[in-house]
């Protein structure tokens, strides 16, 4: 079906890290720096906290059924993040951005099409549950932040220049939500791609005309998805660069 927009998940699609883990494991070292050395006691509840998160990263693993993402978040807001000057979190994810190991991440197959559809007309853009400050400044250090027309994602609440929290607004809400921006943004459902990677594409491949598998997708999904939403699964760049051309 002919493609106006192509819209595009963020963890585990257009990045390989699958979570947030890795900037919000930053920001920890940076707010126990900080406090380094007016803060003995609050140096000592990261550390604590550092040691309860391990502990949580086991279960993670271990339980598929254990909602990892939702209490990673909730002791990361609850121990570290509340309270924190926000500054410090912003030289965080910038400094988290610019690493060469975030960079290498980054998936071009995946990128290089989307620069070429935006340039070519169509609408592009990231629907994530991932944080939306961090997308950019990722993509901004890559070159590729002028060839999204929007990123729609989890933001970082915030009171009189302190961290509350960072807020899971999109996190198991997408279909409600694709369905919203798809409204607000004057988007023809039938006349959009959507790329994913995991079960949470589900409800939004449900919702668009255009289905595709990111590359870092897993085997089983793609077989899976394939049968059940007709979902395109593209064997290299050259194959998707076809698909979203006359899509």
């Amino acid at each position: 079906m002919p493609c106006d927009a192509i819209i595009c998940d963020w963890n585990g699609t257009i990045i390989a890290y699958r979570n947030e883990r890795p900037i919000l494991e930053g920001i920890a070292v940076d707010v126990f720096k900080a406090c380094f050395p007016f803060h003995p006691f609050r140096m000592a509840r990261i550390l604590k906290t550092r040691r309860e998160l391990e502990t949580l990263y086991q279960e993670g693993r271990r339980d598929n059924e254990f909602d990892f993402v939702r209490e990673m978040f909730r002791v990361y807001n609850e121990r570290i993040i509340n309270g924190v000057a926000v500054s410090i979190i912003y030289r965080s994810i910038e400094k988290h951005a610019n690493k060469r190991q975030t960079q290498a991440k980054l998936d071009h197959r995946i990128l290089r099409p989307i620069k070429e559809c935006h340039q070519a007309g169509k609408t592009t853009g990231i629907f994530s549950a991932g944080y939306k400050y961090g997308i950019e400044r990722i993509l901004a250090v890559a070159g590729y932040d002028r060839y999204f027309d929007f990123c729609e994602a989890d933001r970082l609440r915030e009171d009189n220049g302190r961290a509350v929290e960072f807020a899971l607004d999109v996190y198991k809400r997408k279909p409600t939500l694709l369905l919203e921006l798809l409204r607000d943004r004057n988007m023809d459902a039938s006349r959009v791609a959507y790329l994913g990677d995991s079960e949470d594409a589900q409800g939004c491949f449900e919702i668009v005309g255009n289905t595709v598998l990111a590359f870092l997708a897993t085997e089983e999904l793609k077989e899976s998805y394939a049968q059940k939403y007709k979902a395109f699964v593209p064997a290299n760049e050259k194959d998707l660069v076809n698909y979203l051309r006359h899509a």
